[in-house]
């Protein structure tokens, strides 16, 4: 065997041993998620409502206004965009200029993550809003990500002075004052709020959920040829999935996804790569195992994503990475 055989065997054999260890990984993320509280609010920019969910079901649902760039995830202060992905209530105002507020905790690991990589952070900066958001506190209040998001009152449309307009607000959750009383009162300090865009494709819908499974991925900003990876687990009808979420400098993206069944299945029941995450299987793309009823790839594939976004929308995250 020469040099490059060799080679190639231990990158297969190192291949296979990262994805054992991903699925142990994600059999100890699910362990964890059992102790999560069983009350979540999802918000779903997509359609523009939030959902109160107990015990796994909606009890309330009302309309929402976003921010004045309502399809954009937030990525630096002034941007008037509201971010997406996990954060936890950190405060509670009984008394603001829109009636009640919620603060949540923005920017999270994932956005500091992002903005470092995009150099709009120091790496001291990052270190300080993840230990922050490690502790349960509130992230630090004066980087360019910027701050102060959460959930208000003040009406979900408001008088521009020519009409009424819609998505009025710097980057927070506005809803109608009634309804902010029962979401006031729903909300405790560290409840989680999940905020999702469902009109997104699907890498872009996932990927503020997703955390780089290394300290070394957020070192310092990359070279044109670099990948960044994150990961984050899903509960759906197929079983446990664990989503490996790759994009590069150089715009490029994949996906990978591995589906667990019930949870004690080791290899995966189910992989799949999609090289330039489309959601498309074609060349280059593998898939091993099936989802059992589909009689074409594709169709296992497409019924993944599609149950993977469901899950999403309805709050089953493994665990949320900022708790």
């Amino acid at each position: 065997m020469n040099g490059k055989s060799v080679h190639n065997s231990l990158s297969k054999l190192f291949t296979a041993l990262i994805s054992l260890l991903a699925g142990l990984a994600l059999l100890s993320g699910w362990a964890d998620a059992k102790e999560v509280p069983s009350k979540y609010v999802v918000i779903d920019k997509g359609i523009h409502r939030i959902f109160l969910y107990k015990d796994g079901k909606v009890i309330e649902s009302y309309a929402v206004s976003l921010g004045i760039d309502s399809v954009s995830p937030k990525r630096r202060r002034g941007d008037r965009s509201t971010p997406e992905g996990c954060y936890y209530v950190i405060c509670k105002k009984s008394d603001c200029k829109f009636h009640k507020f919620l603060g949540l905790s923005y920017p999270n690991k994932v956005d500091a993550w992002l903005g470092l990589r995009k150099r709009r952070i120091s790496s001291r900066e990052y270190c300080s809003i993840a230990n922050a958001i490690s502790a349960g506190g509130c992230p630090s209040a004066d980087t360019s990500l910027g701050s102060g998001i959460g959930i208000h009152g003040g009406g979900v449309y408001r008088n521009s002075g020519k009409c009424m307009v819609r998505d009025w607000t710097k980057g927070c959750i506005a809803v109608n004052n009634k309804a902010m009383d029962i979401i006031y009162s729903f909300c405790n300090v560290g409840d989680i709020v999940i905020i999702l865009n469902s009109k997104h494709q699907f890498f872009d819908m996932m990927r503020p959920f997703g955390n780089p499974p290394v300290i070394d991925q957020i070192s310092r900003p990359g070279r044109k040829g670099k990948k960044y990876l994150s990961e984050l687990g899903l509960v759906t009808v197929f079983g446990q999935a664990l989503l490996k979420l790759k994009e590069g400098n150089d715009y490029s993206r994949s996906i990978e996804i591995l589906l667990f069944g019930d949870g004690t299945s080791m290899p995966p029941s189910y992989v799949v790569f999609d090289r330039n995450g489309d959601g498309i299987l074609g060349y280059g793309d593998k898939q091993t195992g099936s989802l059992g009823t589909a009689k074409r790839k594709q169709n296992s594939y497409n019924r993944l994503l599609a149950e993977l976004k469901k899950a999403l929308r309805k709050g089953r995250l493994l665990a949320c990475p900022e708790k």
